[in-house]
């Protein structure tokens, strides 16, 4: 009995053996689904024909006024976005200091007029008693030689009242131009010295544009051109500006000052300190592009690749390009893609080289072929 249960135990065994391995060696894993993707055709990107930059409004004339030498401040006589006259005085220093030091200055050179007086009529006399030989030629040349520095301490003494009248003058601020106060930087009795900046003054009617621009982008411009620029609260009526003037310094190795002016009616209502939006036409119109949603950026960030849809295989392969300016949510490729070929346009990151994919159509179904 105990043979004949042994027996079946090793054939019941050797049966089971026996399915699993031909269950093993029949099954096969099943196929990897493909993934949907949205793909996109390459081609010439004209939708961009013009790339924005934001600009900033400011008058022509500008200046930062302070006074020529160092006081007590008296008086302010305007506020910011008051409305000035040329010539008009607009602050002005204690007075007394500069008085003084003109009359000092006055003095000096009162003393210096009566030295030197004495000084040519002794040369005078000093220079006939050497004709009659009374004095010799050196006390004649030490005569002459004071008499030079009489001279010399006359005119030292008349630029010294010169130098006070004009501090007088500077005791006031008066304004160099007609426009409007943009800032006051003091306020009076402060004590400043000299050239320390009291107000901000800015002309009216004349104003411009200023803006960083890329270097390769100004590279292709010309003095004279025209452009067009929006206001904020106008965008949908643009208005043209020329360009007047091009730094030569090159801000970070990246963009370059310009100045652009409007003139006539397009410069009404033009405020200082307002942003425009500058409308400037793209030299690489013909560029082709992609959506940023398309690039993958690689480890150390150092390449960027797409993947391209292969139609004969309906597979996907990885490929670097090297990218241009960014415009809006689409990047302009310099190299690396040809117009007419397809790239993913959406989900690239979960993606791998040579991977089966399946376009995306509102048709698209995949979830037969999944279910077992």
């Amino acid at each position: 009995m105990k043979l004949h249960l042994t027996l079946l135990v090793c054939v019941s065994a050797l049966l089971t053996t026996t399915w699993l391995t031909g269950c093993s060696r029949n099954s096969t894993p099943p196929p990897e689904t493909p993934r949907v993707v949205k793909l996109e055709t390459v081609a010439t990107d004209r939708s961009n024909a013009t790339t924005h930059f934001i600009a900033q409004v400011r008058q022509e004339q500008r200046a930062e006024l302070g006074f020529e030498t160092s006081g007590h401040i008296e008086s302010i006589r305007v506020e910011v976005g008051d409305q000035v006259r040329q010539g008009e005085v607009l602050a002005r220093l204690d007075p007394e200091p500069g008085k003084l030091r003109l009359e000092q200055a006055e003095a000096n050179l009162e003393i210096a007029v009566a030295e030197l007086k004495q000084q040519q009529a002794q040369a005078s006399q000093q220079q006939h008693m050497f004709e009659d030989g009374a004095v010799s030629a050196t006390t004649l040349t030490s005569v002459k030689t004071a008499l030079a520095t009489a001279q010399a301490r006359y005119r030292s003494a008349q630029s010294e009242r010169e130098l006070a009248r004009r501090g007088v003058r500077q005791m006031e601020i008066r304004a160099p131009f007609g426009g409007s106060v943009v800032a006051r930087l003091q306020m009076p009795d402060a004590n400043i010295a000299a050239g320390q900046p009291v107000l901000q003054l800015e002309g009216e009617r004349h104003p411009q544009v200023i803006a960083l621009l890329p270097s390769d982008l100004v590279a292709q411009m010309h003095i004279g051109q025209e452009v067009h620029a929006y206001r904020s609260n106008m965008s949908n009526q643009p208005f043209p500006l020329r360009l007047r003037s091009v730094a030569q310094h090159i801000d970070g190795g990246a963009t370059v000052q310009t100045i652009f002016d409007s003139a006539g009616a397009a410069a009404t209502g033009l405020h200082s300190g307002e942003n425009l939006l500058l409308a400037l036409p793209r030299s690489d119109e013909d560029s082709l592009s992609v959506p940023l949603s398309a690039l993958v950026p690689g480890a150390n960030s150092s390449k960027t690749t797409v993947f391209v849809y292969q139609k004969n295989n309906a597979t996907v392969h990885q490929r670097q390009v090297i990218t241009d300016n960014i415009v809006d949510d689409r990047v302009h490729i310099r190299l690396g893609l040809s117009s007419g070929e397809q790239i993913v346009a959406a989900g690239a990151a979960f993606l791998t080289d040579g991977q089966s994919v399946v376009p995306f159509s509102p048709d698209t179904r995949l979830t037969s072929n999944a279910t077992p």
